[in-house]
């Protein structure tokens, strides 16, 4: 089933038939869809783990994109996120798998992602500022959706509340208070995200050559929704536009912008003489990549993580111990969260990383498109790959291999925790063993990478100069809202984990309809 490229062709489709036979590329879609997820445990044993012999060798992968990818061996990654964006192009994976001519309402929002430019040279350093805001919005988000009930018990929706809550926050960095509050707004934005999401599916079982004409019809409720968002975004961004032109009169002025991405984008494009992004509407659909990307995948984590936790073995205390250490941060850092803070809370971060590596976000990243003509050779292994393959690792191998993390398929909250990073009580892991029987790699990571740094073995936030450059505020706020739920809230233990979505083969999605009980704690709030 399983096959190695040829050095001309760049491999062989797998799972679907003989490929010049009449509709077999539908054949090996549907099949994909079904059956990627065995196909690359599959693959990863045999060219990868020690399970099998290591062949250390790619291997193509069919997919519900229509088009096969080549799936590298780890051995490979620095070779894949070092070769130029000529050669290799995270954009044009991006433009593709997104359908990038016709979901996000304008082509040059993926074919040239300023918006991503703009969050890489911004957010990171505004973060430490950003912390206050995120607090308050992550404790009015908990309020207005959870309840501050302390009596009784409230039956909320897992996915379905979590989503809710990090639209708010997320919209408090993007579009600022008070629109960030806007229910209709979010109603919104939410309904735009949705609507990205069932375009991409119809055109992954539309026939290339009949996307032109399908795309525009797939594409109308998106573009439907985007002039409803308009309606709130683009006053707004003529008021941030007439304030940007009132501080360069007067550099005294500066304090009329707020510190987020909208403000951002002005004076990124300003100074950098891109006059056709200064434009109310470009700044105003600027917005909407942004919040897909944030959005969904952090609501997953987030879900995900509830999930593991929730279901984890009580007797463990999980939450007990996340909530007494992030108390006595808060406690030393006069009751807001601080940039020393954030870094100290590493039961929350652990907890949070390790959900990601056990159900991580999707089955591949780091992926790239070959670009040139004559296509890309790997000398070190002595393949070549043709132009339009798509080349990528699989992050769920590489995350659940036992010679990188032992027991990998066991929710260890706090396996990343530093044996002497924040307290002197040795951590026993959900298998019973404790740290010092831990592989020697894998310690030796645990001490070095934290939620927010990249690894070859950790991949999160995928890896390389393409690794999501809201890392650090992602980071940061989520580990604000799992701490803020465990000192604040009661949450009534789950009996099993419910199981993950896998359904297209490529995203794994936290169960939509999973409910749990809750209940607000006695207590002054922290934030």
């Amino acid at each position: 089933m399983l096959s190695t490229p040829t050095k001309d062709s760049g491999g062989s489709a797998l799972g679907g038939g003989n490929p010049n036979a009449i509709f077999a590329e539908i054949r090996v879609l549907f099949s994909a869809w079904r059956a990627t997820r065995s196909w690359l445990t599959e693959g990863y044993k045999k060219v990868q783990s020690s399970i099998y012999t290591k062949l250390d060798k790619p291997y193509v992968l069919p997919t519900i994109f229509g088009k096969p990818e080549l799936v590298l061996p780890r051995s490979q990654t620095s070779w894949l996120l070092n070769e130029p964006e000529n050669i290799l192009s995270a954009t044009a994976d991006h433009f593709e798998l997104l359908a990038g001519d016709y979901a996000f309402t304008h082509p040059r929002l993926l074919e040239d992602p300023f918006h991503e430019y703009v969050v890489k040279k911004k957010l990171a350093r505004s973060v430490p500022g950003l912390l206050s805001a995120i607090s308050d919005e992550v404790a009015y988000a908990f309020d207005s959706t959870w309840g501050t009930d302390t009596k009784g018990w409230k039956e909320v929706k897992v996915y379905e509340s979590v989503l809710v809550m990090v639209s708010k926050v997320i919209n408090r960095m993007v579009v600022g208070y008070p629109l960030c509050r806007n229910e209709d707004y979010l109603l919104l934005v939410k309904g735009f995200t949705k609507d990205v999401g069932r375009t991409l599916a119809i055109l992954r079982f539309t026939p290339r050559w009949l996307r032109p004409l399908v795309g525009p019809l797939a594409a109308l409720l998106n573009h439907s929704h985007y002039r409803k968002i308009a309606r709130y975004t683009l006053p707004l961004i003529r008021e941030r536009l007439c304030c940007y032109e009132m501080i360069q009169q007067n550099r005294e002025m500066t304090g009329l912008m707020p510190d987020d991405f909208l403000s951002w984008s002005i004076l990124v494009a300003s100074a950098e003489g891109r006059d056709e992004e200064l434009t109310a509407d470009m700044l105003s659909r600027r917005v909407l990549p942004i919040e897909t990307a944030g959005i969904y995948p952090t609501s997953a984590t987030i879900a995900n993580c509830l999930l593991d936790l929730l279901s984890s073995d009580p007797s463990l205390r999980y939450l007990d111990t996340i909530r007494q250490q992030s108390s006595t941060i808060l406690a030393q850092h006069g009751g807001r969260w601080t940039k020393a803070g954030i870094a100290a809370a590493t039961r929350a971060d652990s907890a949070i990383r390790e959900s990601m590596r056990l159900s991580p976000i999707m089955t591949r990243n780091t992926i790239k498109k070959v670009m040139p003509k004559e296509g890309v050779t790997n000398r070190a292994q002595g393949w070549h790959a043709p132009q339009g393959l798509y080349i990528g690792l699989d992050v769920a191998g590489i995350h659940h291999d036992p010679d990188i993390y032992p027991q990998p398929l066991t929710y260890d909250a706090f396996r990343f925790c530093s044996p002497a990073g924040e307290d002197s009580e040795k951590h026993h892991a959900a298998d019973g063993t404790d740290e010092k029987s831990r592989s020697e790699q894998t310690a030796r990571a645990d001490r070095k990478t934290t939620l927010e740094n990249t690894s070859e073995i950790w991949l999160g936030f995928s890896h390389g100069k393409r690794a999501c450059p809201a890392r650090q505020f992602v980071a940061a706020y989520v580990k604000i809202l799992l701490s803020f739920m465990v000192m604040h809230y009661d949450i009534e233990p789950l009996a099993s984990r419910p199981p993950s979505l896998c359904t297209n083969g490529f995203t794994i999605d936290p169960p939509w309809n999973v409910s749990i009980k809750v209940r607000r704690r006695d207590g002054p709030v922290s934030r």
